[in-house]
């Protein structure tokens, strides 16, 4: 593989508004055009090769890709509307097929970074200290059940990482890891949840026995599980045991209310770097 690009990054975009963001809950373009601006800035001293993946938008949205990424860099897909599941199987087709990096990275177009931040997720993952890394820190990390395990912790490129379970659909990995767990990423295209996949990943939970009564009375966890045996049980053999860490403080967040991670003032991260690009 010729190593052109640090990474490879499919990023989708929706025109709709999906949930209550906090910021511009009303204006998807504004949202979308804050979340590029803060990707932008957190990719700072990386070389990527961006594919933009605009799921029934409007000519707007390419115009605002356009206007933030230099063109050599990008490459936009535009679709027909085809939904979550589809334009996720897009991403795992893009990622697999680009030849540029040997890392990969999925994005969503609700999240805001940190300025400077992104170059030490990759270099978690080429430190072998996680085969997958989430920028999101959830913040049910520390009460929800599900997450209650033991886990590791280390402290590198002057963050705190934490081992976890499972997280969302946005994370990094190299690509011989995604053709190594394609098959079960692929379920979620057949409805899987998220959350199963990555506890099959993890070998979280799917073991215990224990962890099937433990959960029997609460609908959400059971609920779960039951959907890593339903959509994906096959996995829970075929595939080995990998490591995905998130970072503390936060990298990123999902910018829906209520699920921004803690200890940072996200809404006012989203000012400055609309402050700092105000004359566009």
């Amino acid at each position: 593989m010729s190593n052109s690009f640090d990474i490879a990054v499919a990023y989708r975009i929706y025109p709709g508004v999906s949930k209550t963001p906090i910021i511009h809950p009303f204006d998807k373009l504004s949202l979308v055009r804050t979340c590029l601006l803060s990707f932008k800035e957190a990719l700072s001293g990386l070389k990527a090769s961006l594919f933009f993946i605009l799921d029934g938008c409007p000519p707007q949205y390419e115009q605002l890709v356009n206007t933030i990424f230099d063109d050599n860099s990008i490459t936009i897909i535009n679709t027909p509307s085809i939904g979550n599941l589809e334009t996720f199987r897009k991403q795992i087709e893009i990622l697999l097929a680009q030849q540029v990096a040997d890392y990969v990275y999925f994005a969503e177009d609700d999240y805001l970074y940190r300025p400077g931040t992104f170059k030490s997720l990759l270099n978690v993952v080429k430190d072998k200290k996680a085969e997958f890394v989430s920028p999101y820190l959830h913040k049910d990390i520390f009460t929800h059940p599900i997450h209650r395990h033991k886990r590791n912790i280390d402290y590198f490129q002057n963050n705190f990482w934490i081992e976890a379970n499972s997280t969302c659909l946005t994370f990094l990995t190299a690509k011989k890891t995604l053709q190594e767990t394609k098959g079960l990423f692929l379920t979620y295209c057949n409805n899987n949840n998220d959350c199963a996949i990555w506890l099959v990943l993890t070998k979280t939970h799917i073991f215990r026995p224990i962890s099937y009564i433990r959960f029997m009375f609460n609908r959400e966890c059971f609920g779960i599980l039951k959907m890593a045996i339903k959509r994906s049980f096959k996995f829970f053999f075929s595939t080995r045991k990998y490591c995905l860490w998130v970072p503390y403080p936060s990298i990123a967040t999902h910018l829906e209310k209520g699920l921004e991670s803690p200890g940072i003032d996200w809404a006012n991260l989203a000012k400055e770097i609309e402050n700092k690009y105000n004359a566009w």
